[in-house]
């Protein structure tokens, strides 16, 4: 009985790794200036995502757009996932080799 019970527990805990491995969304945050360096406080701004396969060169196998406001420190918070996409799909993205690119636009 307690090697049936020992190896129930083992087996949850392998499903429960396995659950955890493909990430839906990612956090992102980024400090935004203009083109004079100072900081854009307290507005609206969009960003483009663009996740790049194999170099910083590569092919965009995902792309994404955000709205989204910074704070008075010029700090800018979105969820790579959770954004309109322009192409692509998060969830085919073979992650060996990626290269993200972020872009204010």
């Amino acid at each position: 009985m307690k090697k049936i019970f020992t190896l129930f527990v083992m087996l949850m805990l392998m499903m429960v790794s396995v659950w955890a491995q493909v990430p839906q969304k990612m956090s992102y945050q980024a400090v935004v200036r203009n083109s004079n360096n100072q900081l854009v406080t307290n507005q609206q701004v969009s960003v483009r995502i663009t996740i790049l396969q194999g170099s910083v060169s590569g092919t965009p196998v995902y792309v994404e757009r955000h709205t989204t406001t910074t704070n008075v420190n010029g700090l800018m918070t979105v969820e790579v996932g959770d954004g309109i996409v322009e192409s692509g799909d998060m969830s085919t993205i073979d992650w060996g080799g990626v290269w993200p690119l972020f872009s204010q636009e």
